[in-house]
């Protein structure tokens, strides 16, 4: 067989990435060893830039209908069992301040949408597209590079493209045979993850949480509502010093979920039992010549902070519209190196903030997912129990950036990439609050326009490997100039003046403001929904040449970044 480009997994990020590819109509292959998606939820946090993602596929509804309702999303308990009242609670949704703050940010929100539910969403659609092929069961065993590509060896077949996505997992035997060395934390303590069902109704119906972090002497982890009602995953630590994983069979799980409700009087049915690692390690390359890694395969993040799916879902995004216009001649080759060059320092901020969140975890006594003893559930369960019901109440606020991240989820930049940078001012990086800024290697903010009078976001106008030229309404040089060029390029395009007497209205009169834009200003969006280009204001300046020049950067030719 042969494609254009092969992907080695078949969990959220290769999904995303076939699809992606699919809608380019770059002729892809994913192979999957496993027989089919994921049955233990695993993941579950799809976060807004996510979503915005998969809103631009069409799968946002879909997605959403898939996850936890919304009302039932509404914050974090930190609690004894689940029998019990909670000791502590961060809102998450319901706070007026943040509330605004998101719908703000972006025309998506965060959903919990747990992998055995995703995956599924995503298989439908990658199989709908013609340009796809997708083949579970299908173990790859070796892997060359040729001089054209990459030749991958699987039981009974062989499969040869021209570029090779690792989205492999932790594991990754895509990177291993790329020679690709790991650097961080390999391990940091052992977990075992329980999927079991059960009705718990009476339980939790006026205290609609997402997740339920559980302090007591017999368990200490954190408990996951998946559909507000039945289905639900508890994820502890383990110490390996005196327990194995063969320790944790069906009948002691079940005791140990038992533990967490604090009653026998729920049916409980164990699901699935999954023992995994928590690690804090990133690739030392995402490229080595046709071979790209993504997602775990790339940064095994903690779970502290649910940013692991997502930084790879990003990743693709990234990666796909580069990969597409490499292989139809569009771009040099150089183009992909800017994937490694973007991506991976965002990567690296994950890393280190998801750490970070289990690291005050672990310092406010509270342990998390890191260890399996906890001085705060010693604590609660002792003599000192009113005291520390009291600190962990007063401790609990600080934990807010491990569960709202709205600024980590938008802010994150590229310093360096394939845009042209305009020397203005950033704003400075804040995991909590997302600060919109149209700087050059800063995603597209997110904004209500309009159009045919309806309401119309610029993150709906970009995608499906279109440039977008987004400019005042005298600008109108600059459109077709940037029109004459996408025709001479080859490439896919579309221009919008915006405000009174364009193409799309501004009722809120905010666009100017939120892209730092002057009267004659214009800024150009990638494909993958980042800023690539502004001018403002452009006087003296020649459209057609500075549109070129900025488009040179954006493909990463040769005579710019000389």
């Amino acid at each position: 067989m042969w494609a254009e480009v092969a992907i080695v997994g078949a969990g959220p990020v290769g999904l995303t990435a076939a699809l992606l590819l699919g809608r380019l109509g770059v002729r892809t292959v994913v192979l999957e060893a496993e027989p089919g998606t994921s049955t233990h939820p695993r993941g579950h946090v799809v976060n807004a830039r996510s979503m915005e993602i998969f809103r631009s596929l069409g799968l946002e509804d879909a997605i959403r209908r898939e996850g936890l309702p919304a009302e039932r999303n509404q914050g974090v308990a930190f609690l004894r069992r689940l029998i019990e009242p909670e000791v502590a609670v961060l809102r998450t949704r319901g706070l007026a301040a943040r509330d605004a703050a998101h719908a703000a940010a972006s025309p998506s929100h965060k959903v919990s949408c747990p992998q055995d539910r995703l995956e599924p969403v995503l298989r439908a659609a990658v199989e709908r597209e013609p340009f796809v092929t997708v083949q579970f069961s299908t173990e790859v065993r070796d892997i060359a590079v040729e001089p054209h590509g990459v030749r991958l060896a699987c039981a009974g077949a062989e499969v040869r493209a021209r570029f090779l996505i690792g989205a492999d997992g932790a594991r990754s035997l895509v990177r291993d045979r790329a020679g690709i060395t790991m650097s961080g934390l390999g391990r940091i303590g052992r977990q075992i993850g329980i999927h079991f069902e059960a009705d718990l109704w009476r339980l939790v119906e006026d205290r609609p949480y997402l997740l339920w972090w559980i302090f007591n002497l017999k368990t200490c982890g954190v408990l996951i509502a998946l559909d507000g009602r039945h289905r639900w995953t508890y994820n502890f630590a383990f110490d390996p010093k005196r327990e194995t994983v063969a320790d944790f069979t069906p009948e002691r799980c079940l005791e140990v979920v038992r533990s967490v409700l604090g009653t026998d009087a729920a049916e409980i049915r164990i699901r699935s039992i999954m023992p995994w690692r928590m690690q804090a390690r990133l690739a030392d390359q995402f490229r080595a010549g046709p071979v790209f890694l993504a997602g775990d395969a790339a940064h095994p993040l903690p779970p502290t902070g649910g940013q692991g799916m997502n930084t790879g879902i990003a990743d693709v995004h990234n990666l796909a519209w580069k990969l597409a216009l490499v292989l139809r001649g569009r771009a040099p080759d150089a183009l992909l190196d800017t994937y490694e060059t973007e991506r991976r320092p965002v990567a690296q901020v994950n890393i280190d903030q998801s750490v970070a969140n289990a690291v005050k975890m672990a310092e406010l006594g509270l342990s998390g997912m890191a260890t399996a003893d906890s001085p705060m559930a010693r604590r609660l369960e002792g003599s000192d129990r009113l005291a520390a019901e009291a600190e962990l109440r007063a401790v609990v606020p600080d934990l807010r950036e491990h569960f709202d991240y709205l600024g980590q989820t938008f802010g994150a930049a590229y310093a360096a990439g394939a845009f042209l940078d305009d020397a203005g001012e950033s704003p400075a990086f804040s995991v909590l609050d997302y600060a919109p800024s149209a700087r050059p290697g800063h995603r597209a903010p997110h904004l209500w326009l309009e159009r045919d009078d309806a309401p119309v976001s610029p993150i709906d106008l970009v995608g499906s490997g279109r440039f977008v030229l987004f400019a005042t309404p005298d600008c109108a040089t600059w459109c077709a100039a940037f029109e004459d060029l996408m025709a001479r390029e080859g490439l896919s395009g579309s221009a919008w003046t915006v405000g009174p007497g364009g193409r799309l209205g501004d009722p809120s009169e905010g666009f100017r403001r939120v892209y730092g834009l002057e009267q004659g200003g214009a800024v150009l969006v990638r494909p993958d929904g980042y800023v690539g280009f502004r001018i403002t204001p452009p006087d003296g300046l020649r459209p057609s040449e500075m549109l070129a020049q900025a488009l040179d950067a954006n493909l990463a030719r040769a005579s710019v970044l000389a």
